[in-house]
């Protein structure tokens, strides 16, 4: 079946010497691995178009029963203005990339996800500034469409990582409490779209993506630490 599909560039890896493996998430079938042919030939602009997290829009015959389709059609779907100037922005889309390369494995259709991931990257662009805790609180909500959104209770005294729950009683395994529950709460409350400032300095960024990449590796099998944290951390801590 012939489908025309809105997706998101998720990682693009080169196949032979003319052409690129690209793995997309699709708003019409999930996760969608294709193989990019002649994208290194001077006639041919798709290369252009594979940037991590670009928003595309694709014409594809999904009815091959390969792990590796064919575009037919791509061309850009959303412009962004600033992701791809900027230093810092740029750091930032790598390493969230990263992360959905790694979580985001299902071949069907999550229109919710799709969007959340598509109007925060446009809502990311538009800000020109204060906008270092973006991938703090990205990766917080994403967690609500992934299936471990955290149980937060201001009033407890831990929380425990493992069962994603507040509590008053200590944890017999991972938790956080204290500064770092105190900084986590705070996290949960962030609406990035009118933050006006940002809310933690470097060393706190640094402790909360922590946290975050620690609560990640508990709740979803196989995730690992993407390499391009090492950067982030520089940047933004």
């Amino acid at each position: 079946m012939i489908t025309q599909t809105k997706a998101l560039v998720l990682s693009s890896l080169k196949y032979g010497d003319t052409s690129k493996v690209v793995k997309l998430y699709t708003q019409s079938h999930g996760l969608k691995s294709f193989i990019a042919k002649g994208v290194y030939t001077k006639k041919n602009k798709t290369n252009a178009l594979l940037n991590p997290l670009n928003s595309v829009e694709l014409i594809f015959d999904n009815r091959s029963s390969s792990n590796l389709l064919f575009f037919k059609e791509i061309r850009q779907f959303e412009h962004y203005q600033s992701l791809y100037q900027s230093q810092q922005k740029m750091a930032i889309v790598l390493f969230l990339a990263e992360v959905l390369h790694t979580v985001l494995q299902e071949e069907e259709t999550n229109e919710a996800l799709f969007q959340f991931i598509s109007s925060t990257l446009l809502t990311f662009d538009e800000k020109q500034s204060d906008f270092a805790d973006f991938h703090l609180w990205f990766l917080f909500q994403l967690t609500h469409y992934l299936g471990f959104y955290p149980h937060l209770d201001s009033n407890s005294n831990y929380f425990d990582l493992k069962e994603g729950v507040s509590t008053d009683q200590k944890p017999a395994e991972v938790f956080i409490s204290k500064l770092d529950l105190e900084f986590f709460l705070k996290l949960s409350q962030i609406e990035f779209s009118i933050q006006s400032q940002n809310e933690f300095s470097q060393k706190q960024r640094k402790s909360i993506l922590t946290t975050l990449l620690r609560y990640y590796e508990l709740h979803i099998s196989n995730f690992r630490q993407p390499k391009s944290l090492e950067v982030l951390s520089v940047i933004f801590g």
